[in-house]
């Protein structure tokens, strides 16, 4: 089943099968579970040991390569012979394809390689005769990955009346490949807990979190309610006639309601239709909390490469000074018709201000632009502030080898 539509990591074909693997564990195997194997590098795990997952990607109609079966045990040979127990679950919709993907596969946290816009990319192809045989085409204009960090909830579709219906938190920033990961089993990247216990199906996620010490908390308070400082005062238990999922959600509902979560810019998203039930009416979500239904968008920011599309930092349209950083600007959602700059001290102040929150907290939910009362969530102006700051570290240079500084791209940032 396929969750992202095109997703920009590799894809595996509707043929590839997966093996199964229930509920919380919160051994943060999950952070390097998540990451690529380049990530999880940085963590200190040796490459060779990193991710036997990625190779699901690379075999079209089986799920490991030949040296892998040669030089798993018998009993894990055995598990490999057995029959197709489930359809890989694709999570990620992008809208670029994998053909324009180019070196683009990286998060907006860290600065690509800038190209001219004219820049042609010399490939050389060696013929069967050993000929060599140059060809060239343009560069693909450079871009940056979205940031995404996600929570997600499993369900076990065992055969096994034990393992049926069972739920599994957990935390990724790559959605596609941690599904084929908890199917494949623990020995791809899947955790213990999963291990043998599917089919699973990713059946909701929780994203749009800021960073992924926000996700992995909220992650570890899902999974163990009774531990965490926020949610065990509300006493949650199971009820008799509960299911495990319907719980699970409750838990959610709680938690969207709860410091500090209840202030984030968070999407809801129903990845399953056919397994979509009622939120609680006793808990409604946070007005500012979306809920969307269908596969996660992964986009990416195109870089801007003339200086024509690059403007200076105006000055604070609330407090009038300088703004000397890109990591204290906040800029007016309405960048066509406003443009409007702000020191995000002075919008947080007017936002809380309007609200009568300014003596409780130091950020608002929400609020409107003082020059043109475009309504904004705050979650998505320091997502725009992020990006631009990434795209400050990969911007083309200008003026023979001079960067300009306190430039910024004009107008609205240009997603594919």
């Amino acid at each position: 089943m396929n969750l992202f539509k095109d997703n920009v990591w590799n894809r595996p074909p509707d043929d590839s099968f997966i093996y199964g693997d229930e509920i919380g564990e919160s051994n943060h195997q999950e952070m390097n579970d998540g990451c690529t194997s380049s990530q999880a590098s940085e963590h200190g795990a040796p490459r060779s040991l990193m991710s036997p997952a990625d190779n699901l990607t690379t075999s079209h109609n089986r799920i490991v390569s030949q040296e892998y079966r040669g030089t798993l045990g018998n009993s894990a040979s055995e598990a490999l012979s057995l029959k197709r127990r489930s359809l890989s679950q694709q999570v990620i919709s992008s809208r670029r394809s994998e053909d324009d993907e180019g070196g683009s596969r990286r998060c907006c946290s860290q600065s690509s390689p800038v190209h001219a816009p004219d820049d042609e990319v010399v490939i050389t192809q060696i013929t069967e005769n050993g000929a060599k045989k140059k060809k060239s085409r343009r560069a693909a204009p450079p871009s940056l990955l979205d940031e995404f960090y996600g929570v997600y909830c499993l369900i076990s579709r065992s055969a096994n009346k034990y393992f049926k219906n069972r739920c599994y938190i957990g935390y990724t920033v790559d959605p596609n490949r941690r599904i084929r990961q908890h199917n494949a089993g623990k020995q791809f990247g899947g955790a213990g807990r999963t291990d043998h216990r599917g089919p699973w199906d990713m059946v909701c996620i929780i994203h749009g979190f800021p960073n992924s010490v926000s996700a992995l908390r909220f992650e570890w308070a899902w999974q163990n309610p009774d531990k965490s400082r926020r949610l065990r005062c509300l006493g949650l238990k199971k009820k008799q006639k509960e299911s495990a999922f319907a719980f699970r959600l409750r838990i959610a509902c709680h938690m969207l309601n709860s410091d500090p979560w209840r202030r984030l810019s968070l999407t809801f998203r129903w990845l399953l239709p056919t397994s979509e039930i009622a939120f609680p009416s006793d808990i409604p979500l946070p007005s500012h909390v979306n809920i969307a239904r269908g596969l996660v968008e992964k986009t990416s920011t195109l870089v801007p490469q003339l200086p024509e599309d690059y403007t200076c930092i105006r000055k604070c349209a609330i407090c009038s000074h300088a703004i000397s950083k890109i990591s204290e600007l906040l800029r007016c959602v309405a960048q066509q018709s406003c443009g409007s700059h702000f020191h995000m001290c002075c919008l947080s102040k007017v936002a809380l201000a309007e609200s009568n929150e300014f003596r409780d907290h130091l950020f608002p939910v929400s609020g409107k632009c003082p020059r043109c009362s475009a309504l904004f969530l705050w979650g998505d102006l320091i997502r725009d502030q992020r990006l631009l700051i990434s795209i400050e570290d990969s911007r083309p240079i200008f003026d023979e080898g001079k960067l300009m500084e306190t430039l910024v791209p004009a107008g609205r940032l240009v997603k594919i």
